[in-house]
């Protein structure tokens, strides 16, 4: 049986083959690495050493959780970008890699208010950093087309009360 650090070290060891799966844009091999990682950390040091390792073990935990929303990204799998994006960001609430990605996901899936708001929060935290400023271009962008939009749906529906009143 392994010891708690050996289970750790384990772990440590499959993100990182996880991360060069990543590069190589191996996306299984990589999510294969991270759910073996995530296996290996979520209870590391069991009930007896819990305490000993929690902080260091959230820390990967968040690492991964990142890395593979990162994956899902790629993929345009945004529901599962949002689920482990969000699953980080409950270990670590001040993490903005995956708010950002939270804000990413939020976007695709027109949830515009909720990537605006996120993406606004990394850009505070993160004022020069251009990937954020992109992003929220693009809320920018989707926003103005739902305006337009529903700007759309109400002319055809004046339009059409006028008509039947004549």
């Amino acid at each position: 049986m392994k010891t708690p650090q050996e289970n750790f070290d384990q772990g440590v060891k499959l993100r990182l083959a996880g991360n060069e799966d990543f590069k190589k844009q191996d996306y299984k091999g990589a999510l294969t690495n991270y759910y073996n990682a995530l296996l290996h950390l979520k209870a590391v040091g069991g009930q007896k050493y819990k305490d000993q390792y929690k902080s260091t073990s959230e820390e990967q935990l968040v690492m991964i959780y990142n890395n593979m929303s990162a994956v899902f990204a790629r993929q345009e799998r945004w529901d599962r970008v949002l689920f482990y994006a969000s699953k980080a960001n409950e270990l670590d609430s001040t993490n903005t890699k995956s708010k950002f990605r939270m804000g990413q996901a939020y976007l695709q899936l027109e949830n515009i208010e909720k990537a605006k708001e996120l993406l606004e929060e990394v850009m505070d935290a993160n004022p020069t950093d251009t990937l954020v400023k992109k992003e929220l271009q693009k809320v920018a962008a989707a926003s103005k087309q739902m305006d337009d939009k529903e700007k759309l749906v109400y002319r055809a529906m004046m339009t059409k009360l006028a008509q039947d009143k004549k």
